[in-house]
C-alpha cells in the first residue's frame, strides 16, 4: 500500500514534533569512586564494618550505631544534558536490627571529601583535611540541616526512599554532589546493613527518571 507525499510528509513532521518518552536509569554502588563507612571507636579508619576483634574490623556488613556513619556519593554523570528529573529513588536493604521501629537518616554531604576520610578527616592527601565535626556532623558545614529523608524499619527487606530534590539540585548544580551520610541517631539501636564492598556489591542502587525539557 503507498502512500500520498503530503501524508507521509505529515507524519514525519507529527514524529519530529512528539516528545521524547521518559527514560530511566539505574546507577549502583558499583559506579561510585567514593563510598566509607566511619565511626567514632576507629576515628582513622576509612572502612570498618564491625568488631571482629580489638583493633580489628569486618566488611562484610555494615553495623550502623549512633556513633557511626556510612558515606556514599553517586555519579550523575550518565544523566545527558538539558534534562529535567522526574523521579529519584535510593534503594537499600537492611537486615537485623533492634527490636521495634529504627529510624535511618539521611542527609546530604556539604563539605568535599575523599582519600583517607575518616572519622577526624574529610580526607588526607593531598593534605589532612578535618570535618567541622568529627563524624561529619558538623550541621551546614558537613552535613546539610534539612533530612533528605527518614527511612524508617521494622524488619529487614528493601529500603526505597525518594531523593528527587537531592538530585535536581546535584543535576541542575544548585549545589555540589558530594553525596549522602546515613546515620542512625538513636542510642543503643543498631541497623545493620549490606556491605557493598562485600556480598551485598549492587543492592545499593539509585534508580533516576528524567525526560527532556
Amino acid at each position: 500500500m503507498t502512500y500520498p507525499c503530503h501524508y507521509l510528509a505529515a507524519m514525519l513532521l507529527f514524529a519530529l514534533a512528539a516528545p521524547a518518552p521518559a527514560r530511566t536509569i539505574i546507577v549502583t554502588d558499583a559506579d561510585c569512586e567514593r563510598m566509607a563507612f566511619i565511626q567514632a571507636a576507629a576515628p582513622r579508619w576509612s572502612w570498618g564494618g564491625y568488631d571482629v576483634s580489638t583493633n580489628s574490623q569486618s566488611t562484610a556488613l555494615l553495623y550502623l550505631y549512633a556513633d557511626r556513619a556510612f558515606l556514599i556519593c553517586f555519579p550523575l554523570d550518565k544523566i545527558p544534558k538539558g534534562q529535567k528529573i522526574l523521579k529519584a529513588e535510593l534503594n537499600f536493604t537492611t537486615g537485623l536490627q533492634t527490636p521495634g521501629e529504627q529510624k535511618l537518616h539521611l542527609r546530604r554531604i556539604l563539605a568535599p571529601w575523599g582519600a583517607g576520610v575518616c572519622w577526624q578527616y574529610a580526607s588526607v592527601r593531598p593534605k589532612k583535611v578535618e570535618w567541622k565535626q568529627a563524624g561529619a556532623r558538623g550541621v551546614g558545614s558537613d552535613r546539610a540541616v534539612k533530612t533528605s529523608a527518614v527511612v524508617r524499619t521494622s524488619e529487614a527487606g528493601e529500603k526505597v526512599v525518594n531523593v528527587t530534590e537531592d538530585v535536581e539540585l546535584w543535576y541542575s548544580g544548585a549545589a555540589i554532589n558530594h553525596g549522602w551520610m546515613l546515620t542512625l541517631e538513636d542510642r543503643d539501636t543498631y541497623v545493620v546493613m549490606n556491605s557493598p564492598v562485600w556480598s551485598g556489591r549492587g543492592t545499593w542502587k539509585l534508580r533516576i527518571t528524567y525526560e527532556p525539557q
